[in-house]
């Protein structure tokens, strides 16, 4: 089938409804109430359908929402900015993670729509169209409605979306087919009779009736399973990692000192380094890992257990978060041969020589009440309903400097581009709060906050990225290029429509303010009138 449009070949149009949907969670649990997606009724299930699609071949999804439910089933906080539909319903809007998409078709937090017909503000589509032009990738959707995304996933709505190419079919030079294994984390709390325990109950009520910063779940599912264990055969194998939690993070260990994870892809696909031989995986929410793991060394009757040290919330001044993890030994030699394989698509996209147009700086802060609960997270202390301030140009490189002054890391995305860590800085946020120094002073002139100099991005920041890890008192950079991540232009026009947005995936901070728009323009019209705030600074001493 030819596409209106280019000419470009569209795959077959797909139909995903949005369901109520009961599924036994694990032999001893009764049946759990979720929303889900699926092509009908019998079919919905969490995870979602997985979607295979080929590069460069659109894809056209026609989302719908069956929920028939007045409200939602889990506790809903009406003291946040929430999509609040006037007749009712379970609001909804799917946003496939990680794709290069025209903003109409991105799943924008104000685009939601219920059964009844109501939609937000944003709002002009159902039947969205994925140009699928970007690197390989393993890509997942999941629901963005404003105010209740964190419901909505922790309901079940997410799901796998992979994006091939016909090289990775032709030459096979890694595990596929029943030896390639996608792993969806997730935590929940069950109460007895299988239904999801979410708090009904706020830290602070008074201000917030129902929301907590974050949720945290006591029981780990992997793809719909509680706890679930995998028979293995002695060889290589390649998982496709995705932490689809609200706020837990992962750092997983392999019980058996023999075994290592060999990382070869992340977020936007394949490294364009080597492959790294790691002990340990730090995996926030929303990021994705490709990974293969050897286990040809072992016999029959072997156990090997995957454990997760990362504590709950992260960091919290553990010392696992900066784990010693890049190894050097001898590695098995059918192994050394599939890491052999370089991949070529991406191997000069986003030039690293491009010149950096502007650099932004966005703080991240946390607001306390006297408990020192939390109350809100904001970026740039401005709320989710302000005035766009964010302009970028089309084509241009920038520099955005997330200078996190809370005590928590925050996996920060950024919708339409994949982008690369720079660097990160630490620097002495009290100081920075009270006014007593400058980030704009570089290390270590007199009046400077920073207390080191810039240092490389950890191993589990390295690689394409749609989401990254900001550390507590540290200033991380992300170097955007906004352009696809194959170096191509945009086959849609990114200034068209309601614009993107970035946020914190910690979904319970995203739904209570720490997300904010942007709006890429063209060069020609950002001369014509649109301004930068001053949240933007046109030089920097560190670069």
């Amino acid at each position: 089938m030819q596409s209106a449009l280019g000419g470009r070949e569209v795959a077959v149009r797909r139909h995903q409804g949005i369901v109520i949907a009961s599924q036994k969670l694990h032999r001893d649990l009764p049946p759990t109430t979720l929303y889900a997606y699926g092509e009908s009724q019998e079919t919905a299930v969490y995870p979602g359908p997985t979607l295979e699609a080929k590069m460069d071949v659109t894809s056209r999804i026609h989302w719908d929402n069956h929920i028939p439910d007045e409200e939602h089933f889990l506790p809903l906080d009406r003291s946040i900015h929430w999509a609040n539909p006037k007749r009712g319903g379970v609001p909804t809007v799917v946003h496939l993670h990680g794709a290069e998409t025209e903003s109409i078709h991105d799943g924008h937090p104000e685009a939601w729509w219920t059964p009844k017909g109501e939609h937000g503000p944003t709002y002009v589509t159902q039947h969205n169209s994925y140009p699928n032009t970007q690197r390989p990738a393993m890509l997942w959707y999941h629901d963005h409605a404003v105010g209740i995304t964190r419901l909505n996933v922790v309901a079940g709505l997410s799901g796998l979306y992979f994006l091939r190419s016909p090289e990775d079919k032709l030459t096979k030079q890694f595990p596929y087919g029943e030896y390639e294994i996608p792993l969806v984390f997730k935590d929940w709390q069950f109460w007895p009779n299988g239904s999801i325990n979410f708090p009904n109950v706020g830290d602070n009520a008074t201000i917030h009736p129902t929301w907590c910063p974050e949720y945290f779940g006591d029981t780990i599912l992997v793809n719909g399973k509680v706890w679930p264990y995998l028979d293995l055969q002695p060889r290589v194998y390649r998982f496709r990692l995705l932490n689809g939690g609200n706020a837990r993070f992962f750092n997983f260990t392999l019980s058996d000192p023999s075994l290592r994870f060999h990382k070869i892809g992340t977020d936007g696909g394949y490294l364009d380094t080597k492959p790294q031989i790691l002990s340990s995986l730090l995996l926030a929410p929303a990021e994705r890992l490709d990974i293969l793991v050897d286990f040809s060394g072992l016999k029959p009757g072997d156990v090997v257990f995957l454990n997760n040290s990362a504590p709950a919330p992260f960091p919290d001044g553990d010392d696992s978060f900066n784990p010693s993890q890049i190894l050097s030994q001898p590695e098995n030699s059918k192994l050394m041969e599939m890491l052999q394989h370089k991949h070529q698509q991406g191997d000069t996209s986003n030039d690293s020589s491009a010149p950096v147009l502007r650099h932004r700086q966005i703080r991240l802060r946390e607001f306390d009440d006297t408990h020192n609960d939390p109350t809100v997270s904001l970026l740039e202390n401005r709320r989710w309903l302000d005035a766009v301030r964010e302009f970028p140009v089309e084509g241009s490189v920038e520099v955005w400097e997330w200078i996190n002054t809370t005590p928590d890391a925050h996996p920060i995305h950024i919708h339409l581009i994949q982008f690369q860590v720079l660097n990160q800085q630490p620097f002495n946020a009290t100081w920075y709060l009270d006014g007593r120094c400058n980030i704009t002073v570089d290390f270590p002139k007199p009046g400077t906050c920073f207390t080191g100099p810039p240092i490389p991005p950890e191993i589990y920041q390295t690689g394409f990225k749609d989401t990254a890890v900001v550390s507590p008192n540290f200033v991380t950079r992300y170097r955007i290029h906004f352009q696809t991540s194959d170096g191509r232009d945009f086959p849609f026009d990114p200034t068209l429509g309601p614009g993107y947005v970035f946020h914190c995936h910690i979904l319970d901070h995203e739904d209570n303010d720490m997300m904010r728009p942007f709006k890429v323009v063209h060069a020609t019209k950002k001369k014509s009138g649109l301004r930068e705030k001053d949240n933007t600074i046109l030089t920097n001493p560190l670069f």
